[in-house]
């Protein structure tokens, strides 16, 4: 089946273009110490999940609970839950997954520690955890100062195994649209510094620190260095506001959408609403029409701005739409349509969708 038959809205993926990218990563980390675990937020379909393990990725992270649940049914063995889970049937559920995958999550309170050690014991297991350590995000973790006093906390509760410190800088991935390159290559210095700084500490203080885990797609490639793994999710499939903090991957991700009103020569609008491309992140742009703006502001429809530039498109005409956000958007999709040179040549499910709990 060739794109253009695909029932609109639909989510695409470039399969040339996704192989690309998780080749240039994989390229990227050869000979390097550090490796990369994936995060299963962004695409939220463990096909690819495993094409990136396939590429090199030692595991996977999962943003929530839910997500976890189905890396690990899918037989993903090693699971980072880039989070805090305090809620104890979420905890039960956890410990759990013991029995399928090599799960790990992360704490910042004492307490929660506590719990989630209580049920490991009660189950006979020992339960990995990461000390968060806030690094200027604003958002989970400990300050740095405080991240060795939970550690040893956390190393003397017999349910648990400290396996190290989480120290993502989500504040800075894209930061290139707010404050600029050169403001944010001057954060990226300190939270760099911050890793080394907890590094010795640790050291000093003769705890052994097995995982240092964090950056993203648009900061792996100057905190390597200090770094134990990297959680890089959206490089697979990219989108056009993250690419310029990382040129090196295309956007092989696309809204796929049809014009089914043509009112004006100057406006078309399109089925692809909010319900279908996130906003979130601004507007998407339209795949080979620069001169052609988009505007989503309703539910179900998108409006083609034709005014400035010379494209013309009439009904039944079909338009891929670049979003500003992928993660967001993937979740609006039940399947990944996989194409390759303009076919069809597989469908994939999105399983993790609305995995939220």
């Amino acid at each position: 089946m060739e794109i253009a038959n695909i029932e609109t809205p639909a989510l695409v993926v470039d399969l040339d273009l996704m192989d690309r990218n998780l080749s240039v990563m994989k390229e990227w980390l050869s000979g390097k110490r550090v490796r990369l675990r994936a995060h299963f937020k962004t695409p939220k379909a463990t096909a690819i999940a495993w094409r990136e393990i396939e590429y090199g990725a030692s595991g996977v992270c999962c943003q929530t609970l839910s997500e976890a649940e189905v890396a690990a049914n899918a037989g993903i063995r090693d699971i980072l839950i880039t989070n805090e889970i305090v809620q104890e049937s979420k905890i039960a559920k956890m410990i759990n997954l013991l029995n399928f995958s090599d799960v790990k999550c992360l704490v910042d309170d004492l307490a929660n520690a506590k719990l989630i050690s209580s049920y490991a014991e009660r189950r006979g297991k020992k339960f990995g955890v990461l000390v968060e350590v806030d690094v200027g995000m604003g958002r989970c973790g400990v300050q740095p100062r405080e991240a060795i006093h939970l550690a040893r906390e956390v190393s003397s509760l017999k349910g648990l195994e400290f396996k190290g410190v989480q120290a993502y800088d989500g504040h800075l991935q894209m930061a290139e649209h707010t404050i600029g390159k050169e403001k944010k290559m001057e954060e990226v210095r300190k939270v760099v510094e911050t890793i080394k700084w907890l590094r010795e500490d640790f050291e000093q203080a003769g705890i052994g620190v097995e995982i240092v885990s964090g950056a993203g797609t648009g900061t792996y490639r100057y905190e390597y260095q200090v770094l134990d793994e990297v959680q890089a999710g959206s490089y697979a499939l990219m989108d056009w506001r993250y690419r310029v903090s990382a040129p090196e991957f295309d956007m092989a991700a696309t809204v796929l959408a049809r014009v089914i009103s043509v009112p004006s020569e100057e406006r078309a609008v399109i089925d692809c609403g909010m319900k279908a491309c996130s906003t979130d992140g601004g507007m998407p742009k339209v795949k080979g029409m620069e001169d052609v703006g988009c505007k989503i502001s309703s539910e179900e429809h998108g409006l083609l701005d034709l005014s400035k530039g010379s494209n013309r498109v009439r009904v039944q005409d079909v338009v891929e739409l670049y979003p500003a956000h992928i993660c967001t958007t993937v979740n609006l999709h039940d399947r990944f349509y996989v194409a390759r040179k303009g076919e069809v040549v597989a469908t994939w499910p999105i399983n993790a969708r609305d995995r939220t709990v």
